[in-house]
């Protein structure tokens, strides 16, 4: 996760308007004590960042960070302890600090009440760790940043110190606030229970699970009831628009549902009545250009679709007489039954229903290839350009011989199966588990032996009873 976007949609009562306010937020997560988060990335998701003009800078340097619910609690323990730093940092910090500690001591030994010392700060050793070991190591004195390369030592009474440690508590909150960062506006969302709306965010609601509020559970259905609770009202507008494409067949509409193609469509499109978007000065820039696949401008296209496809809902049966302007609350119960719906991609279901049972599979089972002769292995490169010309597909290849293919409607079965019924190279077949699944082939062999060596052995017994 490095880039967040959102977009509150405000009606203006009685005037068939909405303000738009657009945020983008680039995230990173810091790293304090033993919070110390490790992150894969993958190449050409890199350069798709780079082909759309994503600032890598700023996404490290300026980056809000955001803790879940477990590392919150690690990170507060650690602040109570004063043990915040880590084991590589204590290795290499510890002849730095022992440097500073004895310049302290020699001061020490003649200083008085209120006297100070600035010593240069190092900057291999962060600012928390500096002031938490000399804190601990010298009981009579205070210690505070005066600039970036420097820190101050103020030796102190007993009472002073009783004061600053009571104001140093909201230090460590400032801190904790500051590790924080957006998991405090996830939880402003979760506390207002607006409407979250999104596009094929099935993943990015799991991300926000595991990123702000806890580790991902190991059940599916704790994850929907968790889910659920803090966002009450979810709406995809992938899953919407799906399940409006055969309805507006004629038109196009929805004949392309990916979000910059269907927030074009319906700027092209004229509805009766249809609410007015004007953007806050937060999202300026978006009133002339453009900027595709920035988190902000993308939550600004989500939300501008997901209001039109409401208002097309509630208007479509009415007529001119009828029609009139219809506030948020009405468009609200129309779409109601939308609530909870999350698209899915490249799965045996269309969509999950995050409020109540999961639809049954509508899509045919997998195809199984094989290659028909052994000295022939398949190449999966080969294999999708023969199988593109039959619709969307995905391949998984099984072994050198045999891959599964995963397609999206009976009638690509029927095509792939009448027209490469006599390929040279290749058979496909409809996969059945019992007879093609290497685990289920196994353990029927070994039932199968198992269950003739125990016919044996009754056999066995019983001839040698009969016989003696």
């Amino acid at each position: 996760m490095v880039q967040i976007g959102l977009s509150a949609f405000i009606e203006i009562p009685h005037e068939n308007r909405y303000r738009v306010h657009t945020f983008n937020f680039y995230v990173y997560p810091g790293s304090f004590g033993s919070v110390n988060v490790k992150f894969l990335c993958q190449a050409s998701a890199l350069e798709f960042l780079c082909r759309h003009n994503f600032d890598f800078n700023k996404f490290i340097y300026d980056g809000i960070s955001y803790l879940n619910e477990e590392q919150e609690k690690v990170l507060c323990n650690e602040i109570e302890e004063l043990s915040v730093a880590t084991d590589a940092e204590c290795d290499y910090d510890e002849i730095t600090v022992q440097e500073i500690s004895s310049k302290i001591s020699e001061w020490l030994a003649t200083a008085k009440n209120e006297d100070k010392l600035v010593l240069e700060k190092p900057p291999s050793v962060s600012d928390y760790v500096l002031h938490s070991q000399l804190r601990q190591r010298f009981p009579a004195i205070w210690t505070i940043s005066v600039d970036r390369l420097h820190v101050q030592c103020a030796k102190i009474t007993e009472e002073k110190k009783s004061i600053i440690l009571k104001e140093h508590e909201m230090e460590n909150e400032r801190v904790l606030n500051s590790m924080l960062g957006f998991t405090r506006v996830f939880r402003l969302l979760v506390k207002h229970r607006k409407p979250i709306v999104g596009h094929n965010c099935f993943m990015d609601l799991m991300l926000m699970y595991d990123k702000f509020y806890r580790p991902l559970p190991v059940k599916y259905s704790q994850f929907k009831e968790d889910i659920s609770r803090l966002f009450p009202f979810v709406f995809d507008t992938k899953s919407m628009s799906a399940s409006m494409r055969k309805s507006y067949k004629e038109t196009g509409l929805f004949e392309n549902t990916t979000l910059s193609r269907l927030y074009a469509a319906f700027q092209r499109r004229f509805d009766l009545y249809q609410p007015a978007i004007i953007h806050g000065q937060e999202g300026s820039k978006y009133r002339e250009a453009e900027a595709l696949h920035e988190a902000g401008y993308d939550a600004f296209m989500t939300g501008s679709v997901f209001l039109r496809i409401a208002h097309l809902k509630a208007v479509v049966h009415l007529s001119f007489a009828e029609a009139q302007p219809l506030p948020f609350s009405h468009l609200f119960s129309i779409i109601s039954p939308d609530m909870g719906r999350l698209n899915l991609i490249r799965a045996s279901v269309n969509d999950i229903n995050l409020l109540g049972s999961d639809s049954k599979s509508l899509r045919p089972e997998w195809l199984l290839v094989r290659s028909r002769k052994r000295s022939q292995p398949l190449k999966p490169m080969q294999l999708a350009g023969l199988f593109s010309a039959f619709g969307s597909v995905d391949i998984r290849p099984r072994s050198r011989q045999e891959a599964l293919l995963a397609v999206g409607n009976w009638g690509c079965v029927r095509d792939i199966l009448s027209s490469l019924s006599k390929h040279p190279h290749i058979t496909v077949r409809k996969y059945n588990m019992w007879k093609h699944s290497p685990v289920v082939r196994s353990l029927l062999w070994t039932s199968a032996c198992v269950s003739g060596g125990l016919c044996v052995w009754i056999v066995w017994s019983a001839s040698s009873r009969k016989s003696s």
